[in-house]
């Protein structure tokens, strides 16, 4: 993850020489739902089979990116997220429930570009965005809302060391305020061992822009 942040930080640098003249620093919060492409299968808890089904919950997340550009432009950033999914597992014999509500903690360095569809030379104060690119996460810790000794509960060793997933969206920008709302399309599995199971997210952030 070091690295990437590196990476990331030495593409700003590179670009600001060329895009200097037009360059905006912005702060976002927002809120996202996660949802895994298998979300369904069955575990066995005390020797017995359950049926188990992994949905996603509304989560969160806030940043920091900074834009270089003018109709066309690029993006790097560093985000912090709350990422939330429910488990349920179902007792085969006796229908009964068992339910985990499991948060994320993780961070990711997200690298964008974008086309500004109105020329900002000409007007400053309003723009439409579309932009798309690619989102490196890393899991620092993953919390249970409930545990058990004979439950082997998922923490942050049993994820990927980096997650990698395509984002696509679009922005709107209000003087100092602006909105986007995108999709993240997971590239590579989520956990180790061999499960191929990707994450995808839906998420819209809000936020404050100085631009110079």
């Amino acid at each position: 993850m070091k690295k990437i942040i590196l990476f990331s930080a030495a593409l700003v640098l590179a670009i600001t020489s060329s895009y200097a003249q037009h360059f905006d620093i912005r702060a976002y919060g927002g809120f996202n739902v996660l949802q895994l492409t298998s979300d369904n299968g069955t575990t066995l808890i005390n020797s017995v089979l359950h049926n188990q089904k992994v949905s996603g919950r509304p989560g969160a997340q806030f940043g920091a990116a900074v834009t270089f550009g003018s109709r066309f432009y690029v993006q790097s950033g560093i985000q912090y997220s709350f990422l939330s999914t429910e488990i349920v597992n179902e007792n085969s014999v006796t229908d009964n429930q068992w339910k985990d509500q499991t948060t994320i903690k993780a961070i990711s360095v997200p690298l964008k570009a974008g086309f500004r569809l109105i020329d900002p030379d000409t007007e400053n104060l309003i723009n439409v965005r579309i932009f798309g690119g690619f989102d490196g996460s890393h899991v620092l810790s993953v919390d249970h809302s409930e545990k058990s000794g004979a439950i082997d509960d998922i923490d942050a060793d049993d994820f990927s060391n980096l997650i990698l997933s395509a984002d696509f969206g679009l922005g709107l920008d209000v003087f100092i305020f602006y909105l986007d709302m995108g999709y993240q399309l997971g590239l590579t599995p989520v956990y180790t061992g061999g499960d191929n199971t990707k994450a995808n997210a839906f998420y819209s952030n809000i936020g404050l822009r100085l631009s110079f």
